[in-house]
């Protein structure tokens, strides 16, 4: 009976050794290295924090952005919220655009599955969000039924680059004269 037993449990370990070593994850926060991306250009392969990319944003009246690593379980996502106050006098749209363009432009966190996207400000809906996201080819869903949108990857992919993408210049819309 024991020598059975022992069989067992080594069977056993065996199989939990096997199951848990594919368990590894890929360190999600690390970009990839520049030489294993074709067709990039010098400003993708720079380093650039987040704080970065929302300093860009915070330089456009009325507007803030800020984004940062989330977690549903074990699958990592960006969390990302756009926000205008009755100072944005420019196109919706448009600084929409500028914000996800200078969140693929970040280094330091990528996008990991999902990026859930809010946008807050005067009149701003989940329903009229979801209507400027289309308007630039970026499909959405609700999130988990409340106020965010998930974004799709593969779309941002294909507006942005593959992450991390080139820094945009900001839309001369947005920019104000003094």
């Amino acid at each position: 009976m024991s020598v059975s037993r022992t069989i067992r449990l080594g069977v056993t370990a065996t199989a939990l050794v096997a199951l848990l070593s594919g368990c590894t994850t890929e360190n999600q926060t690390t970009p990839p290295e520049a030489s294993s991306t074709t067709g990039t250009s010098a400003s993708t392969a720079a380093s650039r924090s987040m704080s970065e990319a929302e300093a860009a944003v915070a330089k456009i009246p009325g507007a803030e952005f800020e984004a940062a690593r989330a977690w549903d379980g074990t699958t990592a996502y960006v969390i990302a919220t756009l926000s205008v106050t009755d100072a944005f006098s420019g196109d919706p749209a448009v600084l929409i655009d500028y914000s996800l363009a200078q969140l693929s432009s970040q280094s330091e966190v990528d996008r990991g599955r999902l990026v859930r996207f809010s946008f807050k400000g005067p009149g701003q809906t989940p329903k009229t969000t979801k209507a400027l996201l289309t308007a630039l080819s970026i499909d959405s869903a609700p999130y988990a039924g409340g106020s965010s949108l998930e974004l799709a990857n593969q779309d941002l992919d294909d507006r942005y680059g593959r992450w991390p993408a080139a820094v945009p210049d900001p839309p001369a819309s947005l920019i104000t004269k003094d």
